[in-house]
């Protein structure tokens, strides 16, 4: 009989008060391990936006920016549903439309409100699908360079955006229903959200060569996350 948890989250980011996982980093062998079991499920959220409000700005920035993965990894999903997808597609809205505004005015109640209610919706849909590529990729760069996670599993999201325009029509309605028709334009135009909230998505800034950086995507793709996605080797190895 499993112990009943009741979750109060203190970021708006990580979803786990609706999640059955948890992680083990064993940083010796360099791997990041999941664990997925229906006891892990909280019986009670309570998420009370206030008790972000004290968080620090590269706290706020690095959570909503995994409740931002978390929704599009379940997006671009092998996974996906139509419950899932539509959590997801609220939840991408109002982190693009909120976040900048919360690392400038971290005490705004209302936005605090916003994110928290994203990150809750962005838990429910990969609660349904799991995460991604981006996130497979994550777990490298954390061990490797120490890039805080949700910095590392969201730096990459334009360019596998950029990766999987065009493969699917439910996803790429999805899409288009967060960043417009022409989604020809929506990667870089992406890519300009994360530079102007200070996000560096090169590799390079996080110490990587084309080849290691190469070698790293293959490795990815391999891992269980990896084969979540729905794009293709090839083309997301030609948008680095």
């Amino acid at each position: 009989m499993c112990t009943p948890i009741i979750a109060i989250p203190t970021t708006a980011g990580t979803g786990s008060e609706v999640t059955c996982w948890a992680t083990i980093w064993d940083k010796q062998a360099q791997k990041k391990y999941s664990l997925a079991d229906a006891g892990l499920y909280p019986e009670s959220a309570l998420c009370d936006p206030d008790l972000t409000l004290q968080l620090p700005v590269v706290l706020t920035l690095t959570t909503g920016l995994d409740a931002l993965s978390h929704a599009l990894e379940s997006i671009w999903n092998k996974n996906r549903n139509g419950v899932s997808s539509a959590l997801a597609v609220e939840a991408v809205k109002t982190i693009l439309d909120t976040l900048p505004h919360l690392v400038r005015q971290p005490d705004h109640a209302l936005f605090r409100t916003d994110m928290m209610k994203a990150a809750l919706k962005a838990g429910l849909a990969f609660s349904n699908t799991k995460t991604s590529i981006a996130h497979n990729i994550s777990y490298a760069v954390t061990l490797q360079s120490g890039t805080p996670h949700g910095i590392a599993c969201s730096f990459t999201l334009p360019q596998v955006l950029r990766s999987v325009i065009g493969l699917d029509r439910g996803v790429d309605s999805d899409l288009k229903a967060i960043f417009g028709h022409d989604l020809d334009k929506a990667w870089d135009q992406f890519d300009g959200w994360f530079r102007e909230l200070g996000v560096n998505t090169d590799p390079e800034a996080y110490g990587y060569n084309q080849e290691n950086w190469r070698q790293l995507l293959l490795d990815a793709l391999q891992g269980e996350r990896g084969k979540n996605f729905i794009g293709q080797q090839e083309a997301l190895l030609a948008c680095y």
